[in-house]
This record gives structure tokens, C-alpha cells and sequence, in this order.
């Protein structure tokens, strides 16, 4: 009999004892398919995404004078003002009096000098790289404490391995020259680019060095920074730039295409304002032909009808 009771009493309370168990083991598989509901969302949602974190966030910012983009999806160059969001194989074109600045998240600010035609080539943090055209680049580019991330510059004969440096890239298209130097800190590794030559040498610059690779030549030595010292003011601004970098938040690919678009449409509306001057001109210039003949024609109806009165009252005079 006591061993009925006792049975019966530990049958209604093992559901009791068990509740407690069950409910927080509910909760924590609630709680586990809620977070991964949220990440899911996350993943979906416009503020993440893995391109963004695997590429830069890279702005053109128009300094002064006439600066051009020829979008990687366009052959038109397109005239900039204020700031742009850039992709990977857009290309940026200053004028004579142009200069623009380059930003790549808070890592790196490149200043683009006067007649200067640059490719954005590739914008993976792995392995960017900036194709010069012609004319210079002056950059401060953040020590990057991950070795994964890699920058170079190229020219039409050299290749520019950038760490985290304070340097500068000339190419003279007149003499096809490429010059290179590292300002306070940092080094850069150059590669000349010459076809049927064999292995090229690597020339790795110092601080406060720098290197002319000429045509012709097959041995080059970096010497003292001499002539292109002149770039040494850019490269201090180049460091205020990214000590203001501080409150830099990157943007999503939703709003860099919106600000892309708002930034070329502007180029847009202007040309179809300067193709309608003309048309609007010509209209004018119809309509004041067409009142100069009427005030023409009036003026003879009125000679007309002058001599025609004359003849009439010449009879009557005799």
C-alpha cells in the first residue's frame, strides 16, 4: 500500500520537477532561432553585405578645376563636381587645372595632380592596383597591420608595391619615364616593365629616396629624394586627410549606387541644358527673322500704297 502512494506521489511530480527544464530548454532553442533568424536578416539586409567588406570603399572627391569619370560601363568621360563613389575599372581624368583627391575607407588618400589620368584597375583589398595613364599621384597610405591587403601602382614600364608609405608616381608620357619616391616613411618595391628582357630586377626604395626609370636604360640605382621633393607639401595634406578620417563610415552598395547615379545625372542634365541653348538660340533667332520680314513687308505694302496715293492725285493737279 505505502509503496502505491509513494509511486503515485513521485508520478505527479515528476511533471513539476521537469517543467522548470523544459522551459528554459524552449527558451534557448527559441532564443537560438532567433538569433539565427536575425543573421539571416542581417544577410539580406542592404547594411551587409561581404563585397563591401572584401573591396574599398573608394570616393573621388573634386578638389578644383575640371575633373572627368568614364564610368567601367561607359567609353563617355562624364565632368564630376563634388564627391563620387568609384568601382572597380572606373577611370579618372584631370585637366589643366584640375585636382582631385582619392580616399580608400580611412586607409589611404591619394591626391591626383594636374593632367593626370588614373584606372581604378581593381579595388579588392587583396590585391588594388592603380594603373597611371600619365601624370602623378601623391598618396599616404596607413600601415595596414593585416598582411593580406596589397596596393600597387602601375605605369606603362613599372609596377609599384605599395606597404604602408608616404609616396609618389610620375609618368612622363613624352619620354615614357616613370618616377617613384617614398617620402618619411615607409618603402615601395619597383619592378620595371621591359618586353623580352628576361627576369626584371626589383628595386626597393627607403624613406627619403627615390628613382627615375628611363628608356634605354637596363640598371637603375635609387638615389637621395632630389626632384621630387617638390611633392613633399601634397604629402603632408595627404596625412591631415587621414587624421580626419576618424568618423569615416563606410557606405552600403545601395547608397554608393544612389549617390553614383545622382553625381552622373547632373553631368546629364547639364548636357541636355547645353544641347537645348542652341536649339533655344536658333528659335530666337527664326523669330526675329520673322519679324524683321513682316516689319519688311509692311514697310513696302506702305511705300506701295504711298506711291499708288501720288499717282492718283497727280491728274488732278494738272
Amino acid at each position: 500500500m505505502m509503496r502505491d502512494l509513494r509511486a503515485l506521489a513521485a508520478a505527479l511530480l515528476l511533471p513539476v520537477l521537469l517543467c522548470p527544464a523544459l522551459r528554459a530548454q524552449d527558451a534557448e532553442s527559441g532564443d537560438s532561432q532567433d538569433y539565427q533568424k536575425m543573421m539571416q536578416q542581417m544577410m539580406k539586409s542592404a547594411n551587409y553585405s561581404q563585397t563591401q567588406e572584401e573591396t574599398w570603399d573608394a570616393r573621388l572627391k573634386v578638389v578644383s578645376g575640371s575633373v572627368m569619370v568614364k564610368p567601367s560601363d561607359s567609353e563617355e568621360w562624364s565632368k564630376i563636381t563634388g564627391e563620387m563613389p568609384l568601382e572597380h575599372d572606373d577611370a579618372v581624368k584631370t585637366g589643366p587645372d584640375g585636382v582631385a583627391e582619392l580616399y580608400l575607407d580611412d586607409k589611404g588618400a591619394i591626391s591626383l595632380g594636374r593632367n593626370t589620368q588614373v584606372e581604378m584597375t581593381s579595388l579588392d583589398q587583396t590585391d588594388a592596383v592603380f594603373s597611371l595613364t600619365f601624370g602623378s599621384l601623391v598618396a599616404k597610405v596607413k600601415k595596414l597591420m593585416n598582411e593580406k591587403f596589397k596596393l600597387q601602382v602601375r605605369t606603362p614600364n613599372a609596377v609599384c608595391a605599395v606597404r604602408g608609405t608616404e609616396f609618389a608616381v610620375e609618368y612622363a608620357q613624352m619620354g615614357k619615364e616613370t618616377s617613384v619616391a617614398v617620402f618619411d616613411e615607409g618603402r615601395v618595391a619597383v619592378t620595371p616593365q621591359a618586353e623580352g628582357e628576361g627576369e626584371p630586377q626589383e628595386y626597393t626604395l627607403e624613406k627619403n629616396t627615390e628613382l627615375l626609370l628611363s628608356p634605354g636604360k637596363k640598371r637603375f640605382r635609387p638615389v637621395a629624394l632630389a626632384r621630387m621633393a617638390r611633392h613633399k607639401g601634397m604629402v603632408g595634406q595627404m596625412r591631415g586627410r587621414l587624421a580626419a578620417f576618424k568618423g569615416w563610415k563606410p557606405r552600403t552598395q545601395a547608397k554608393r549606387a544612389a549617390l553614383r547615379d545622382q553625381a552622373l545625372k547632373r553631368r546629364i542634365i547639364r548636357k541636355q541644358l547645353r544641347e537645348k541653348a542652341p536649339a533655344k538660340a536658333k528659335a530666337r533667332r527664326s523669330a526675329r527673322a520673322r519679324a524683321a520680314a513682316r516689319r519688311a513687308a509692311a514697310e513696302r505694302k506702305a511705300g506701295s500704297e504711298a506711291q499708288a496715293a501720288e499717282e492718283l492725285q497727280e491728274p488732278g493737279q494738272e
